[in-house]
């Protein structure tokens, strides 16, 4: 099982969650921080993807390398790396547009792909995207990063009737969580004010997402693909 992004937020709690019982391939752009992962978690034994997911030209031969070097076989990929930056569409920059499109939605492209390669096809059963809640609401500020994920959502319906039987994929769509991402607007007293209002179950954690995502790689959700899952403590009910 391959987990981009595994070294904070969702990705952190999903190798808490999954490493008792699944094989993992943990992914990061931090040699130091995968390390830290691994020891805090006695994950001695599992392998790491070090790559900056902005160079997606480079991203089909890095994952290949550590593939065939490691012998490795993948079959599963959740994919929690993001990025985002919270800016007024006017002071967007073409290399912030181009970061967040590449981590959040490009990088995907060329992960799959190289999955699929004949000699792991049969072997990948399982794809779920993080995506946002974002991509069906609009917020100020993050328009970029609202489109990028929406891409993704997008590419779930595609894919999954592609890659069907063989493949299943869906996407999660979490409200706002408290990562080291978004540490700065849940230490804004505003922000918090407005998101008592809007969340009816109050504030959630990674720990909810993570249960999500281990239901849908498991058997007990054999007959889901092509879905989007808000999980949003009820937020999205009443927008």
């Amino acid at each position: 099982m391959l987990i981009s992004g595994a070294t904070s937020g969702i990705g952190k709690e999903l190798v808490r969650l999954l490493a008792p019982n699944y094989k993992l391939l943990l992914h990061g752009r931090d040699n130091l921080k995968l390390a830290s992962l691994k020891n805090q978690l006695d994950l001695i034994d599992t392998k790491c993807w070090i790559y900056d997911l902005t160079e997606v030209d480079g991203i089909q031969n890095s994952l290949k390398e550590i593939l065939i070097t490691e012998g490795i076989s993948i079959s599963g990929f959740i994919h929690c790396a993001g990025t985002l930056r919270i800016l007024p569409i006017k002071n967007f920059r073409i290399d912030y547009t181009r970061d967040i499109f590449n981590v959040n939605f490009f990088s995907t492209v060329e992960i799959i792909k190289t999955l699929l390669l004949k000699s792991n096809f049969g072997l990948l059963n399982n794809i779920v995207f993080i995506s946002a809640l974002y991509s069906k609401f609009g917020n100020k500020g993050n328009s970029i990063y609202a489109a990028s994920k929406g891409a993704l959502d997008s590419f779930v319906k595609s894919l999954a009737v592609e890659l069907a039987p063989t493949v299943r994929v869906n996407s999660i769509l979490p409200g706002g969580l408290r990562t080291k991402m978004t540490s700065n607007l849940f230490e804004n007293p505003e922000y918090m004010s407005k998101f008592k209002e809007k969340y009816l179950l109050g504030e959630g954690s990674v720990a909810d997402v993570a249960a999500m995502v281990k239901f849908l790689i498991s058997s007990d959700a054999r007959w889901i693909t092509g879905q989007h899952f808000v999980v949003d403590g009820g937020c999205s009910s009443h927008l």
